[in-house]
């Protein structure tokens, strides 16, 4: 399945003592894309992707080549930037280059979510994305004004109805806090 992340370069050596590094961008579109902004991803293999915020930015030219260099909120000095090094960096904006096409088979956006339990045949949402997880796929679902994080397993996905757009969902109640 095709997650909503997707990689637009690498973290490369430590600049000076407060955490800089230089990022090592895919593309030029990445370039403009590093720039603009401020929310990207670094993948911790123990906990999945783990959010950086972008305080700041600056390149620098020499010989015909631009270099970037990015100072993360959470990255303040040498050693944790020398730990970042050589990691990849995600982002979940828009990439014409890797734009989906509406015929691929696992893309359920915009499918509507039915909860099997009283529900009838009432959509209670609808898939904003699908998120790739090591251990299964994960549906972000829009219900309402909030969102919801439906694992994409047997025990929630009862059933897929590809010509009307339907996903059967079961033991949502498991998945939803206590209400007040």
């Amino acid at each position: 399945m095709k997650s909503r992340l997707h990689e637009i370069g690498r973290i490369g050596r430590p600049r000076g003592l407060d955490g800089w590094v230089r990022f090592e961008p895919d593309s030029s579109y990445t370039a403009t894309l590093i720039t603009k902004n401020r929310i990207v991803y670094i993948n911790d293999h123990r906990s999945g992707y783990r959010p950086l915020r972008i305080e700041e930015v600056y390149t620098e030219e020499k010989r015909n080549t631009v270099s970037f260099f990015v100072k993360f909120d959470m990255i303040t000095n040498r050693t944790s930037s020398e730990e970042i090094k050589d990691k990849a960096l995600f982002s979940d904006q828009f990439d014409p280059e890797d734009e989906p096409t509406v015929t691929e088979a696992e893309d359920y956006a915009g499918y509507d979510i039915i909860a099997d339990e009283g529900n009838g045949n009432e959509s209670i949402g609808s898939v904003l994305d699908i998120m790739d997880n090591p251990a299964h796929s994960i549906l972000e679902v829009k219900i309402g004004k909030g969102s919801m994080l439906i694992p994409f397993v047997d025990e929630y996905v009862s059933e897929i109805d590809h010509g009307k757009r339907l996903i059967h969902c079961q033991n949502l109640d498991q998945l939803m806090g206590e209400e007040e």
